[in-house]
């Protein structure tokens, strides 16, 4: 159990550690790393910052298009699209923003910097936890 409500920030979901990639690495090298780290989302880097996000599904993809996953880069099957959330936005306003957007992910930004990752699995885990009386409002 999280004891989290939607009107908690987003920033709250948060772990400690930004999973990254850089745009040259090889697909094998990232899938490890989706792996290692227990994430279904990198978020790729290079010197000047994020470039975009690399997700289980790309990796799926690559290999149905039958890549050679030590050959094909990042760079290669990242979406270049990286959706942001302000730390201090609510979870109701992730899971919205997720769904307009149509992604399963979002950066969480401080200061305009990405601090963290958040799904759309550790919205619904909030929202599934939530007292029905916690969304009503109060009267």
């Amino acid at each position: 159990m999280t004891g989290l409500q939607m009107t908690d920030p987003v920033g709250w979901l948060l772990g400690d550690v930004v999973a990254t990639v850089r745009p040259s690495a090889a697909l094998r090298e990232a899938s490890r790393k989706l792996i290692r780290e227990h994430v279904g989302l990198l978020v790729v880097v290079d010197g000047s910052g994020p470039r975009g996000v690399l997700a289980e599904r790309d990796i799926v993809s690559a290999v149905a298009d039958d890549a050679d996953l030590d050959a094909e880069r990042v760079t290669d099957y990242a979406n270049d699209d990286l959706v942001t959330i302000d730390e201090k936005a609510t979870i109701a306003q992730a899971a919205s923003t997720m769904a307009v957007a149509e992604v399963r992910h979002l950066a969480v930004e401080r200061d305009g910097v990405v601090v963290g990752v958040v799904s759309v699995r550790d919205v619904l885990t909030v929202l599934v936890e939530t007292p029905d009386d916690a969304s009503a409002p109060a009267t």
